[in-house]
């Protein structure tokens, strides 16, 4: 069966199947001392509701508030993945977690989305939050979201969901740009709780491709899916400065489409491959060339990463070794 679908047609709604992971009145989950709260998303898929005891894997999804609605991206545009993901599974593309006991339990392949939002404003002036909560392994805010993932919303999505709780397997990211790093740091610091993670067009920055050279025994058991745009010279293919599609919504319709940044980030990607060589640690890599650094553009392969992370295509012959 061909596990390909059209993404652009207009996507799958979701408003009725998001629902809030806490229980503030402000609608948000605390934190830490240097992590604001911040309100969590889940989405949970059409079957959660049709079932009423099946449990589920679940998805961290950086960037969340881009992930699924259109109206919540800042471009006007999102990756479009509830509507993927609910293609994906009408064709039968979806596969069951591989964990060791299901006897007892009804899974469905068709994953939670824990929607986390990138934090808004500066830390301190001119110095971003997001660039700090989704940056290098070594930088103690990161470090402090990567456990803030963990330790406060992963514990309120397993109790208030029914999810597979505390099974590696059937947990793991996605994140584009350095939500892309953020989602591999969950990896890499939490390897107990993620078992696999997808990264498209990510910025890549020396310690996270330092810890991933010395980890080899964490990762060799993982699930790793990287892919980018860019430029390509090999089949002599460039970015367009313009794509006239980029800048059709009424919500930032000014945003300059990030043609060039994908190109500028591939040095990181190919320095993560690099070590993920070097150490012997299977993974996924696409290159989709010509492709821009945005939402829209993720939403045109969003399908990808959904296979091999859920789906049959993690068993094919060709991931890379």
């Amino acid at each position: 069966m061909l596990c390909i679908a059209s993404f652009f047609t207009p996507q799958f709604s979701t408003k009725k199947k998001k629902k809030k992971a806490n229980n503030n009145n402000n609608n948000n989950v605390p934190s830490s001392i240097i992590l604001p709260p911040r309100p969590i998303n889940v989405w949970l898929p059409p079957s959660y509701d049709l079932s009423g005891t099946s449990r589920h894997p679940v998805m961290y999804v950086a960037d969340g508030q881009n992930a699924i609605d259109d109206g919540d991206s800042w471009t006007g545009y999102s990756w479009r993945m509830a509507g993927a993901l609910v293609r994906l599974a009408e064709r039968g593309c979806l596969g069951l977690p591989t964990i060791s006991d299901t006897s007892n339990m009804n899974v469905d392949p068709m994953p939670i989305l824990v929607l986390l939002p990138s934090a808004e404003g500066d830390f301190v002036p001119g110095v971003r939050r997001r660039h700090l909560e989704y940056g290098d392994t070594s930088v103690p805010i990161a470090q402090a979201h990567a456990d803030f993932v963990v330790q406060r919303v992963m514990p309120l999505v397993n109790a208030r969901f029914r999810t597979i709780a505390d099974n590696p397997a059937a947990t793991s990211a996605i994140g584009t740009s350095m939500g892309g790093q953020a989602s591999l740091h969950l990896l890499l610091r939490h390897p107990d709780k993620f078992g696999a993670v997808a990264a498209l067009s990510p910025a890549f920055q020396p310690a996270t491709i330092a810890a991933v050279a010395a980890s080899a025994d964490v990762l060799r058991n993982k699930t790793i899916y990287i892919d980018n745009g860019g430029d390509d010279e090999p089949s002599n293919v460039k970015v367009p400065f313009f794509d006239v599609f980029d800048h059709t919504t009424s919500k930032h319709w000014w945003n300059p489409g990030y043609f060039w940044l994908d190109t500028q980030l591939q040095p990181g990607i190919d320095a993560m491959r690099a070590a993920l060589d070097l150490v012997g640690v299977e993974y996924k890599y696409e290159k989709f060339a010509g492709g821009r650094h945005n939402e829209r553009a993720w939403a045109q392969r969003i399908h990808v990463p959904l296979m091999h992370l859920f789906g049959d295509e993690k068993k094919n012959d060709d991931t890379k070794r």
